[in-house]
């Protein structure tokens, strides 16, 4: 049944079962990125592999975004979008080649490689049609709700990665725990393709809003070049890459940074999950702020700030015997990082409009997982040359780069002042459209 939205546009109750089976499929991709990261140490014992091995099998979900990304951009000039989120669901089930690892552990690291590569390839399927998918089933004053709450089932994913691990392969863990932990996650991802395959649709059968039916679509080239010659978007752009990649390395490498002070892997784990889980309500508390209000340039700048204040709380507070102050700092981190991703999701739409979303978002997405396989190198041989947690020093190089990083983003993003360009674009068309 439909709900009347408006004169000509309609909005129907199945937008909400389908943003559940949206948000479901991102957070089935999600978990197999931080599957090993909280347990580091037992990885690298079970299987003989180094730390550096164990943290490509997280990296390689930044460095495959881009592949990833160029394939997401012809499949959906091509395809539907349920049948390329279909694509993204049945490349998950690549999880499964992992389990092949257990067969001959020192001899598995092929096959975990192996099965890290299909998820890995198929995140951008998801996440850079994000904004797109919320404005192709929500009218205007759901929309950012639907961004945010669709935007945050990656990291939500992440949250789960981070904590089930832990969980199920303790200190004293054998091959049992392994194969626990790598079936329950293969199979999951098996029971929600099913449930793509046999219940999510593309879109309504009507338009909700003046910018899904007018929207001119455009070749790559020219949508490529118009975002390059666009200096909001470009401003955007550089901030943005840097926190995400930021955040991307600091969960990465969560372990790495509270091991030496008497953290232990379980420890990381509840970390990861704090940071993220914190992150997802102040996502949902933002979306209906940007609901109601669409100050999207406001918002973006008073979370950045938070951000750098946070992250200068992180590096003072990570002590020994320092346990809830850690996580009341983590969780900070989580608080003003994760709102980031749909208020910038709104911002390159907004600014960039018409340009495809998935165009414009991917661009950001893409760039800013780059940057964070770049991170996490570089934090790695920073913690290596100076552990962040046991030097004598506050200053070391790792934190020296994690602050630079958060100051040099909020200072370049305080320039952003992009245009609204969607919402203008259906203040006009609305009067016409009514009438």
């Amino acid at each position: 049944m439909a709900e009347p939205e408006a004169a000509n546009y309609r909005v129907y109750r199945a937008r909400w079962f389908q943003l559940f089976i949206f948000v479901l499929a991102t957070f089935s991709n999600a978990i197999h990125n931080m599957t090993f990261a909280p347990i580091q140490s037992q990885t690298s014992t079970f299987y003989g592999l180094s730390t550096l091995q164990v943290n490509v099998l997280a990296i390689v979900f930044q460095f495959l975004y881009v592949v990833g990304t160029i394939l997401s951009f012809w499949l959906y000039r091509v395809l539907s979008v349920r049948t390329v989120i279909l694509i993204g669901s049945l490349l998950n089930l690549g999880t499964f080649i992992r389990l092949f690892s257990l067969i001959s552990p020192s001899n598995g690291y092929p096959a975990l490689i192996i099965g890290q590569i299909f998820p890995a390839i198929a995140t951008p399927l998801f996440i850079n049609i994000t904004p797109l998918f919320a404005a192709r089933w929500f009218p205007p004053k759901q929309r950012d709700i639907a961004t945010a709450i669709s935007s945050m089932s990656n990291p939500l994913g992440l949250a789960v990665g981070s904590l089930l691990p832990s969980l199920i392969v303790s200190d004293g863990y054998s091959s049992i725990d392994f194969f626990t932990l790598l079936i329950v996650e293969a199979g999951f991802s098996a029971l929600v393709a099913l449930i793509v395959i046999f219940l999510f649709r593309s879109e309504p059968p009507t338009p909700p809003s003046s910018s899904v039916e007018h929207h001119i679509k455009v070749n790559l080239r020219t949508d490529f070049i118009n975002l390059l010659k666009n200096r909001h978007y470009l401003v955007l752009l550089f901030s943005f890459s840097l926190g995400l990649a930021l955040f991307s390395a600091l969960v990465a490498l969560l372990f790495q940074l509270i091991q030496p002070v008497g953290y232990t892997s379980d420890d990381a784990g509840i970390f990861g999950a704090v940071i993220i889980l914190a992150g997802l309500t102040s996502a949902f508390l933002v979306g209906i702020i940007m609901d109601r209000t669409h100050a999207y340039r406001f918002i973006l700048k008073s979370l950045l700030i938070g951000v750098c204040a946070s992250s200068i709380y992180f590096v003072l507070i990570l002590q020994p015997n320092q346990y809830y102050p850690l996580a009341v700092s983590i969780g900070l981190m989580g608080f003003f990082l994760l709102p980031l991703l749909p208020v910038a999701f709104e911002c390159a739409v907004e600014c960039t409009y018409p340009i495809s979303a998935e165009w414009s978002t991917g661009i950001l997405m893409c760039l800013g997982n780059l940057f964070g396989g770049v991170f996490i190198f570089v934090l790695d041989a920073l913690l290596k040359l100076d552990p962040l947690s046991t030097s004598p020093l506050i200053f070391t190089p790792a934190s020296v780069f994690i602050l630079c990083c958060c100051i040099i983003s909020a200072v370049v993003l305080m320039t952003y002042q992009g245009p609204y360009l969607r919402l203008e674009g259906e203040r006009r068309l609305a009067p016409t459209i009514n009438t």
